[in-house]
């Protein structure tokens, strides 16, 4: 009954935070056997109880591209693998990598992916068997589908927040910071795709720079890796565009989760304006420390955690998809930044009240994505 947990061990990037998220609800349900990190050279048992090579069951957090780990040297009758689509764009080949391994479960990390996860499966043609509803939920908590004699088992399982708390010597600062009329937003990016939004966000900036309601001394802080920022400033020259007044962009790091909470409860917004996401991690992140966000509710998003007291919504439509650079063919939700220049807008103007919404949910938003309760239903699976 013990389970053997592949993923990410280095840094504090999402698939790193969601190894860790899955390593401490299994840890803290007692079913976890072993742990082999897939970004050390030659993976390492980190366990020091018996090797988990025998164990029933393999969960898989890791690049999909490296899937074929959980057959080298071990034998597990079950194999369960997180696919986090940020587009309608899934490869086949690395699908069919997870397909093909005895007893196969894929976790999807919300609803909206699931959707994109089954019909790629019928495009390689799987029919749909079977599925499990709980209560009123249009959507299933798993779906069983069947290709000649091979089945698939796929399961929404949403990620959680762990090790995000309010600062309160910085919440006090920001505070203080916007009655002097002073306005921080922040925004983050590992991806060198245009998913994120980024592009959009500096451009809606720049109309809000124009509009006499907008702060003067109103700072934006783009939060990039070194991909993301080559690839931002590849397409601000390709149209022209100079980098806005109030605009600066820091390196990315590695930074903990304390470091994280510190640098969110500094800022006054999380903006998160994704064309596309698997789940996006920074708003349950921003939520848990209290801070107002604003962000889109399509694709990853849709699944529950941009929702609620302190959050602003980017208006954007589920159905107007257009190309985005995710794969061949693939699309996501058209994102206009006149749209995240309104939402950002509405923050700014609202921002003590909304404020005090979300810090005042921050505890029980902490409680309900916890990574144990999330995984709650995946715990039970295992056992």
């Amino acid at each position: 009954m013990s389970v053997r947990l592949y993923g990410r061990d280095v840094g504090h990037g999402s698939l790193a935070v969601v190894t860790r998220g899955f390593r401490e609800a299994l840890e803290g349900a007692g079913l976890l056997e072993g742990v082999v990190a897939l970004d050390r050279a030659g993976g390492s048992e980190e366990s020091e109880e018996p090797p988990g090579a025998l164990a029933r069951d393999a969960v898989f957090t890791g690049n999909l591209n490296l899937v074929r780990r959980m057959s080298q040297g071990a034998r597990h009758a079950r194999h369960w693998v997180t696919v986090t689509p940020n587009s309608t764009y899934i490869p086949k080949d690395l699908l069919g990598a997870v397909v093909a391994l005895p007893s196969p479960h894929i976790l999807s990390a919300s609803s909206w992916g699931t959707v994109q996860i089954r019909l790629t499966l019928h495009e390689m043609g799987f029919v749909q068997k079977a599925s499990l509803h709980f209560g009123a939920q249009p959507e299933p908590l798993w779906v069983e589908l069947q290709h000649q004699d091979k089945s698939v088992m796929v399961h929404t399982v949403h990620h959680g927040v762990s090790g995000f708390a309010p600062i309160e010597a910085e919440l006090l600062q920001a505070r203080l910071d916007y009655q002097r009329g002073l306005f921080r937003v922040v925004h983050f990016s590992t991806t060198d795709g245009e998913r994120k939004g980024t592009l959009e966000l500096v451009q809606a900036w720049a109309l809000l720079r124009k509009l006499a309601r907008w702060p003067e001394s109103g700072e934006l802080l783009l939060v990039l890796d070194d991909h993301a920022r080559r690839a931002l400033q590849e397409r601000m020259l390709d149209r022209d565009l100079a980098l806005p007044v109030g605009v600066r962009i820091l390196p990315r790091g590695n930074l903990s989760s304390l470091q994280m909470s510190n640098l969110l409860c500094h800022m006054h917004v999380l903006a998160a304006p994704s064309r596309g996401e698997g789940f996006g991690l920074t708003v349950a992140e921003a939520r848990a420390c209290g801070i107002v966000t604003v962000s889109t509710r399509t694709t990853g998003h849709s699944a529950g955690h941009c929702d609620g007291p302190g959050t602003i919504q980017v208006h954007q439509q589920d159905r107007d998809l257009c190309a985005i650079d995710d794969g061949p063919g693939a699309l996501a939700p058209s994102l206009q930044p006149a749209h995240i220049a309104t939402a950002l807008m509405t923050a700014f103007e609202h921002w003590e009240k909304l404020s005090a919404e979300a810090l005042g949910c921050a505890e029980a938003f902490r409680q309900e994505w916890s990574w144990q309760q999330q995984l709650a239903p995946l715990v039970e699976l295992l056992r």
